[in-house]
């Protein structure tokens, strides 16, 4: 976004600014005579207040007080629909709780909204192409949204590790390195999961002791609804995994 004073050429830059691919198309968009518009880059007529308004009308990103005074960015932020309902969203339902933590860990959500979005994508693709029973693709789903949920507590600690610890314990020595390790072997797993490669097909190096211990220092983090919550997905990940066996055999 540029900031531009409105001196020679104003209409130039606009259309410039505005990616047109022409001054005949931006003369169609906004509805105005080509020979006026002629007039205004060549600075031979002053622009009315009305002739301003139907750019604006046309291109709602344009700064009118650029237009008017030659001052300030040529273009501006506008807000759509979904973006004042996002907003509005954001503002009702989580900022308005008070807690600092539930805004940091809504921001990891949308943080990874997208990709997790993908990666599921991806995977059932690559189900589809190797012929996944349903039943089993319902297990690998199962097992990804795992991996994605323990991702997004890995990433939440992480946060709070670079930004000094939480309020209880302070900044621990290592920790920073040690979540961002796990984190790592998170992804690889959720990689894995995603391809549909199992340790059956691929040589995967044995847990580090260090990695057994943040896992475990993982949970030591988790509050007793995160725990409750992964021990029933465990435990229905269990009982998944032995309908699977017995159809199987």
């Amino acid at each position: 976004m540029v900031n531009s004073e409105n001196t020679d050429n104003w209409l130039k830059i606009l259309i410039e600014e505005l990616n047109m691919p022409s001054t005949a198309e931006f003369c169609r968009k906004v509805n105005l005579n080509r020979g006026l518009v002629d007039k205004l880059s060549k600075d031979m007529h002053s622009p009315r207040l009305d002739t301003l308004q139907k750019i604006k009308n046309a291109f709602p990103e344009t700064n009118m007080n650029w237009l008017i005074s030659g001052q300030g960015n040529v273009l501006e932020d506008v807000q759509d629909d979904d973006d004042m309902k996002l907003l509005e969203l954001f503002r009702a339902k989580i900022k308005t709780e008070g807690n600092p933590r539930t805004i940091e860990k809504f921001f990891v959500s949308v943080e990874y909204f997208v990709k997790d979005q993908r990666e599921m994508d991806e995977l059932e693709n690559n189900a589809t192409a190797q012929d996944v029973k349903d039943r089993d693709l319902i297990f690998y789903r199962m097992e990804l949204l795992f991996l994605q949920y323990r991702r997004h507590l890995v990433t939440d600690l992480l946060n709070q590790s670079s930004n000094g610890g939480s309020l209880i314990t302070g900044s621990i020595p290592g920790e920073k390195e040690k979540y961002s390790d796990l984190l790592d072997h998170l992804n690889h797993e959720i990689l894995k999961k995603v391809k549909l490669i199992t340790d059956n097909v691929v040589n995967i190096p044995e847990e580090t002791e260090q990695n057994v211990a943040s896992e475990t220092s993982l949970d030591e983090d988790m509050s007793v609804d995160e725990r409750k919550q992964w021990s029933e997905l465990l435990e229905y990940a269990e009982e998944m995994g032995e309908s699977n066996i017995d159809d199987k055999e």
